[in-house]
Parts: C-alpha cells; sequence; structure tokens
C-alpha cells in the first residue's frame, strides 16, 4: 500500500525521517554527497530559516509497505513571485526509489498543494535561497559533483517527464583541466586585462580573512545577485535577511583569496566566486560535524585539489567594457595562486547565456555536466 505522509517541522522525529531518507537510498553510490545535517535541519526550521519570512513550503515522505520509498518538498516562493510577476509553485528536494507510480504521487501532492494555493505553474528542481543547487542531473552521472548542487540517479529524469512535466532550461557545468590552463592561458588576456583596468578605473578588492570578507560582503551581496543572476531560472532573488545567512554559510567552503570583485569607484562592476570543493570531506562526515566529521571537513578544506568556479559575472552595464576579460585574467591569477588544486568545476551556467558558454569553452572548459529545470502548468 502506497501512502504520503506530510512532515511535522515541529516535530524532530518527523524532521529527522525526511532528512535520513536520502542517506539510505544512495548508500554505497560513489558520487552522491551528503549535506550537513545542520543545514538539511535549516531548510525545515520555519523559525530560523529567512526564507520563511516571506515564503512558505511543505514537505512529504511517500511510504510503500512500511518504507520510506520518495521525499518532496513544495515551496510557495510568494518573494519570487512577487519580483517575477509569477504564480508558480517550485519543487525540490525530491529523491525517490526507481518506481513511476512513487513518483507520481509526490508530483501530484506538491501539484495539489500548489493548486490549492492558487499558484498556476509548478516548476523545479529549484531551492529556497541563492547558493542552493538547482536542477536535476541528467548528464554526467560518473562525475563527483559541484559542493551543493544536486546529484541524483539517472532514472530521475525519466520518472520526472514521465509525470507530464516539460523542459524549461539547461544548465551545463564544465570541467577545467587546471594544469593545463596554467601551460596554457594566453598572456595576451593578460596583457588586455591591466589595459582594460588603466583605461576605464577599473580596480580589484580583494580580501584577506573571511571576518573581512564577511563584513564588507554581507549588506552588498543581495543587490549585487538580484542585478546579476536573477534572469537565470534557478538563481531565485534574495531578501537582505537571506543574503547575511548565505554569506556566512559561503565563507565557511573559501579561502577569502579566492573571492574577487571588480570595482569603478565605489560601484561593483563584477565579481569572481571560487570555493574549495569539500565532498570527499563531506561523505567522509557523513554529513555530521561530530564526532569525527569536523576532523574530515577541516583537512579536506586544507588539502582539497579541486575547486569550485559557483560565481562569475559581470553587470550589464559594464558587459561592453571588458569586463569579462578581467574576470577570465583573475580566474587564472587566482588557481597560479593556488599551486595545489588541480581540477576545477565551472557550474551551472544556463543553456541561454550563449556568450558566456563561448567563452568557457574557448577557455578549455568541457561541458560534461547538464541539469534540467522542468516545468508544468497546473
Amino acid at each position: 500500500m502506497l501512502t504520503i505522509h506530510e512532515i511535522d517541522t515541529t516535530r524532530r522525529r518527523d524532521v529527522n525521517r525526511f532528512i535520513q531518507f536520502p542517506f539510505d537510498l544512495y548508500e554505497g553510490c560513489p558520487q552522491w554527497v551528503p549535506m550537513l545535517v545542520g543545514d538539511s535541519r535549516l531548510q525545515l526550521n520555519r523559525k530560523k530559516n529567512p526564507f520563511y519570512k516571506y515564503n512558505d513550503a511543505a514537505f512529504f515522505i511517500a511510504e510503500k509497505d512500511g518504507k520510506d520509498v520518495g521525499r518532496i518538498a513544495v515551496l510557495h516562493p510568494k518573494f519570487f513571485n512577487e519580483f517575477k510577476g509569477t504564480q508558480n509553485v517550485h519543487f525540490y528536494l525530491f529523491d525517490c526509489i526507481d518506481d513511476q507510480e512513487v513518483a507520481n504521487l509526490l508530483f501530484d501532492t506538491a501539484a495539489a498543494w500548489g493548486t490549492e494555493r492558487g499558484l498556476n505553474l509548478i516548476r523545479g528542481p529549484l531551492g529556497f535561497m541563492a547558493l542552493d543547487g538547482f536542477g536535476m542531473l541528467a548528464k554526467g552521472f560518473d562525475h563527483r559533483p559541484a559542493v551543493g548542487v544536486p546529484y541524483n540517479y539517472d532514472y530521475y529524469p525519466r520518472l520526472t517527464e514521465a509525470w507530464g512535466f516539460e523542459l524549461e532550461e539547461r544548465v551545463y557545468s564544465g570541467y577545467l583541466d587546471v594544469a593545463e590552463i596554467r601551460n596554457t592561458f594566453p598572456e595576451k588576456v593578460l596583457r588586455l586585462s591591466d589595459k582594460i583596468k588603466e583605461r576605464y578605473g577599473f580596480e580589484i578588492k580583494t580580501f584577506k580573512t573571511k571576518r573581512e570578507l564577511v563584513k564588507w560582503a554581507t549588506p552588498r551581496l543581495a543587490d549585487l545577485y538580484n542585478r546579476t543572476l536573477t534572469h537565470i531560472a534557478g538563481d531565485t532573488p534574495v531578501t537582505q535577511e537571506e543574503a547575511e545567512v548565505v554569506a556566512e554559510s559561503a565563507m565557511t567552503i573559501t579561502d577569502p583569496r579566492l573571492i574577487k570583485i571588480i570595482m569603478k569607484d565605489d560601484d561593483i562592476v563584477g565579481f569572481l566566486f571560487c570555493f574549495l570543493n569539500i565532498s570527499d570531506g563531506l561523505k567522509k562526515s557523513r554529513g555530521r560535524l561530530f564526532p569525527f566529521g569536523l576532523i574530515h571537513i577541516l583537512n579536506d578544506l586544507n588539502n582539497t585539489i579541486y575547486i569550485d568556479l559557483n560565481g562569475m559575472g559581470v553587470l550589464p552595464e559594464y558587459q561592453g567594457q571588458g569586463g569579462t576579460a578581467v574576470m577570465y585574467a583573475e580566474l587564472y591569477r587566482s588557481l597560479e595562486a593556488f599551486p595545489r588544486f588541480k581540477h576545477a568545476d565551472v557550474v551551472q551556467i544556463s543553456e541561454f547565456n550563449s556568450q558566456s558558454l563561448n567563452e568557457l569553452k574557448r577557455f578549455g572548459v568541457d561541458m560534461y555536466k547538464a541539469h534540467h529545470i522542468y516545468r508544468k502548468e497546473l
């Protein structure tokens, strides 16, 4: 018998059940990387997660013959809908055994929840806040994921499309051989970058400590993010409260020297966000900091040879002034400054951002992963 159960987010037992399911489903899968359990709890915490100040969500578990077989989160993104002028409901955290009946029940439940609230389009997978990985993996199942970017089994798209979802957008992630870039990066791009900075008065703002970075970035992050990335389907606008949480969280997985901001006087022109890929540490920790998980994570922070490029952008008003060349030059200089890095993931570039995709391919990036964002009218 197949049933659906709505999670009571005030009951620790219910929350634990929702969080535990993917650990069971992906047991033995070498590519899957867990979230920290504390971060998963925050997603369901209506008192502490700033998402719930403006928005709402519900969480469901599917059970078959006494065993949990699927889960889904369904989000009413009120702030997003106001920002975009839409009436969307989003789904996220979809995990399921390879069973169409189970998937149908989960999606039916999510759609009904949205319809009850007067929403007319279901889309996803789309997360709660900025830096939540989005989309459903459709290509690249044999590769390690970037930190925070969803990984799923290869049958997920089949279950999703069979329910009636249509593809809305592809987002691509690429592999960059850092050693090759060090050897082949065109010197002329560095010279061009220096000329552009001199001509337009651009300066590169860098940071020495995480404290300095958080203090500078927090009051500016929401505006910067909303001006540069919200044209992409997976990048939802952020409130100032969310920006504060995102900034604090993001800084735990980066070295402040890997964050660079292009400035013109007091105006932000563009940004480069690189993060340390600590997938190995997260897998060894099994999502828990204690008793020994923190040791594994700290060890990976200090020794990982993988880096994630999870944000590079130039504000629209500066895109014709050479800001992109400056960004690529600064990316190269960042990689040069950290000789231990061997591999890089360029994370989630929209198929509609053809200019960036073409530039990245010329830069040597192999687009080896794809995530799908789906939609269906209700």
